[in-house]
């Protein structure tokens, strides 16, 4: 008699939408990794994603071009529901004083 056993591996899920934080706009094409993986996906159009995590917790990181970037922690399935990113604001140039002579 044989005994067969059948492994599943359970894979986490994690999701959200991915919004701008003045305008509540979605962002598209917002970057989301796993840390310490090369695990990644990133956001449709309406700002949505959802990504298999390859273990039961840990940190997502969620970046888009001029936008600062975020890390959120998860434990099992989650549902991070809506992401607001900001913009990165931009730093002044201080202008040199002109010498005179």
């Amino acid at each position: 008699m044989f005994l067969s056993l059948t492994t599943t591996i359970a894979q986490t899920v994690v999701s959200g939408t991915v919004m701008d934080e003045k305008i509540n706009a979605p962002l598209p094409g917002a970057s989301i990794i796993e840390k310490g993986t090369t695990n990644e996906t990133i956001s449709d159009f309406d700002g949505n994603f959802s990504l298999k995590i390859t273990g039961e917790s840990g940190e997502i990181e969620i970046s888009y071009l001029r936008y600062t970037t975020i890390t959120l922690s998860f434990d099992g399935d989650s549902d991070l529901g809506t992401i607001s990113l900001s913009t990165k604001k931009k730093k002044k140039k201080k202008k040199k004083k002109k010498k005179r002579y």
